[in-house]
């Protein structure tokens, strides 16, 4: 009888070293955010892809709010056709301009937002179409920002159902 109460230490000793380590891991660290992005987005308000900058406008304290806006430029030089649910000319310029709300503490962040993106072959003729943001951001630690985000672009008299996904980098003074 005395043999398994040992055994039972031993195997409880084990489990207890066993939860200490796992509990020992580092604690989660905040990203440093700057105040400004570069990114590329494919999809998104330009609907094929653009290169954009964004700025942080205002941020709380702990960082839980961030009010941001952003400009893109794109540049489609094919006969650009997806599911008969969009299409672009041949030389169109796609200028998406932007504005977001970051909500969340830490790094991972819900994005909500709205804005249009200037579609033109040259500025005698140009379309407006505006869209919603609606998705998850995560900035990382080393200042690696990553973006998905379903966007509904108001285009044709008709809503498209759209997706941008986004890589970048979060840089500047803070």
């Amino acid at each position: 009888m005395k043999k398994n109460w040992t055994r039972t230490l031993v195997l409880l000793s084990l489990l207890v070293l066993q939860i200490l380590e796992v509990k020992a891991q580092d604690e989660f660290e905040r990203p440093d955010l700057r105040s400004n992005n570069w990114y590329v987005e494919l999809g998104g308000t330009a609907l094929f892809y653009s290169v954009n900058y964004e700025k942080f406008l205002f941020r709380t304290k702990q960082e839980q709010l961030i009010w941001s806006a952003r400009i893109g430029f794109g540049f489609n030089p094919i006969e650009y056709r997806f599911m008969n649910a969009l299409s672009l000319d041949k030389n169109t310029f796609m200028v998406p301009f932007s504005s977001s709300i970051l909500i969340g503490p830490g790094k991972d962040k819900l994005e909500l937002g709205a804005g249009f993106s200037m579609l033109t072959k040259d500025l005698s003729e140009r379309e407006i179409a505006p869209s919603l943001i609606a998705g998850i951001r995560v900035i990382e630690v080393n200042h690696v920002t990553f973006r998905v985000n379903y966007i509904p672009v108001f285009r044709n008299e008709q809503f498209l159902h759209w997706i941008g996904v986004s890589l970048g980098l979060n840089y500047g003074k803070k």
